[in-house]
């Protein structure tokens, strides 16, 4: 009886050490005072509420203009991260609402530019929306990164409510088809046509060398399957970034010549 509950219990230790969140005070329940959460080392106009929450108690109200929030955790180069968080914006005028802008670091605290990640951490689009929504997104931290700095900023004549964030490795390397198991690419390695399906509705797709160059975009509104042409490019590895409703997946595709 006692090594089955041993058993237990290991499995239950061994499950939380895979998958654990890294985020210091994630869903906002403690603060230094009204205006300042703790464990975040970056804060502009971060405003302690209980009115509109996702979960828990608090959430931050986030006034913009343009305004930051952030933390840097330590990450290992190779580990596959996720990344997610809940907002909720109020927007007047011409107000953008709100984005993420991260950064890997190296070990002496300097920006690092990584091609397949940089889209994804520093994204054109702005978020908005007056319901809770979830953004998220998935990546490998590349080769020389010691830690990411994790920001969310609000821009002028916005107001943001941020809560319930996550960043967390589930201990394997490189990408992972299986972390998002309603994405189907095909085929791949790939000579004239590659296929997209997910279960999301897609709302753009980026085709990009490795050197960051836009080779193909087009709007896909509503769509789950969408055609990329890719017959007129020479082989070599590319990356296909799919935008759906507050998320951006990242993937490698191989073209045969």
């Amino acid at each position: 009886m006692k090594r089955a509950v041993f058993f237990v219990l290991f499995l239950l230790v061994s499950l939380f050490s895979i998958s654990q969140n890294l985020v210091i005070n994630a869903g906002f329940e403690n603060w230094e005072k009204s205006t300042r959460p703790v464990g975040w080392t970056t804060v502009q106009n971060c405003l302690k509420d209980s009115l509109y929450i996702h979960s828990g108690l608090y959430s931050c109200r986030h006034d913009g203009g343009t305004k930051y929030l952030g933390q840097t955790i330590t990450v290992i180069p190779g580990k596959h991260y996720m990344f997610s968080f809940f907002y909720k914006t109020v927007i007047t005028g011409t107000g953008n609402g709100c984005r993420i802008w991260c950064y890997w670091k190296d070990l002496n605290g300097n920006n690092l530019t990584d091609i397949l990640t940089d889209d994804i951490l520093r994204p054109s689009k702005y978020l908005k929306s007056d319901t809770w929504q979830q953004f998220s997104a998935d990546f490998s931290a590349p080769v020389g990164s010691a830690s990411i700095y994790l920001e969310v900023r609000t821009y002028t004549n916005s107001t943001s409510y941020f809560d319930d964030f996550v960043f967390e490795t589930d201990g394997t390397t490189g990408f992972r088809e299986d972390k998002v198991p309603e994405i189907k690419i095909y085929p791949n390695p790939v000579s004239d046509f590659v296929t997209i399906c997910i279960k999301s509705k897609i709302e753009s797709i980026i085709l990009q060398n490795l050197s960051g160059i836009t080779l193909w975009s087009a709007a896909h509104p509503c769509s789950e399957s969408v055609i990329v042409p890719v017959s007129g490019l020479p082989g070599g590895t590319y990356i296909i970034s799919i935008h759906t409703s507050g998320k951006m997946i990242t993937r490698k595709i191989i073209i045969n010549r």
